[in-house]
């Protein structure tokens, strides 16, 4: 081929070499978006698998808290004898998250509250509250039903709305403990196993 077929055909070649990078560019690009893309798909997976772990944790921990609110109140009942406003503004400032919310807003609603019992207000205190919760709603119920107790028994019977209160808080408590190792590796082992299927599935 002399130098004038040459000058004729080197375009052309250039034009497919650089087609072809071109092509393999793309194709590498495609990969790592994919390689990107199931990456974020297992570790959203993971991270979800881990939350639902944490969230029997927190439910653990707020139910600990509400028994530190027990001890609190129980102390006012039987030594300082503090009326029932004063007594949950004074757990409000001791107590964190949706314990200290409840009785805040309990004692704000005895403080405005007319024509209300007390356990009228206390359930919608619960109402309020409850939505930022992690707590079950068996666990709502014992809360709630304690506030039948409030401001009508006497101290005895207050007493022991308080014990049943804490017995309840003390069972689910252990049993969360048992069962929160073996719920935190189920639910970090499905969020792999999600996310591998997941991304098998999209590949």
């Amino acid at each position: 081929m002399d130098a004038a077929e040459w000058s004729w055909a080197l375009p052309s070649v250039t034009r497919e070499f650089e087609g072809v990078a071109l092509i393999g560019i793309k194709g590498v690009v495609v990969v790592l978006l994919r390689f990107i893309g199931a990456l974020a798909v297992i570790g959203g997976c993971v991270g979800l698998g881990m939350y639902y772990a944490a969230k029997e944790s927190y439910r653990a921990n707020e139910l600990l808290e509400f028994k530190k609110a027990l001890l609190i109140l129980s102390s006012e009942i039987e030594y300082l004898r503090s009326p029932l406003a004063v007594a949950c503004q004074n757990i409000a400032k001791r107590t964190s998250s949706v314990v200290g919310n409840l009785f805040s807003t309990f004692a704000e609603s005895l403080t405005i509250g007319e024509g209300e019992t007390a356990y009228r207000l206390w359930v919608s205190a619960a109402e309020t509250v409850k939505e930022a919760s992690y707590m079950h709603n068996e666990d709502w119920d014992i809360i709630e039903g304690f506030g039948k107790t409030l401001g009508y028994l006497d101290k005895n019977m207050q007493q022991n709305a308080i014990d049943y209160a804490i017995n309840y808080i003390d069972e689910k408590a252990t049993e969360l403990h048992l069962q929160g190792g073996k719920n935190k590796r189920m639910y970090r082992s499905l969020g792999v196993i999600g996310g591998l299927l997941v991304t098998v599935v999209l590949w």
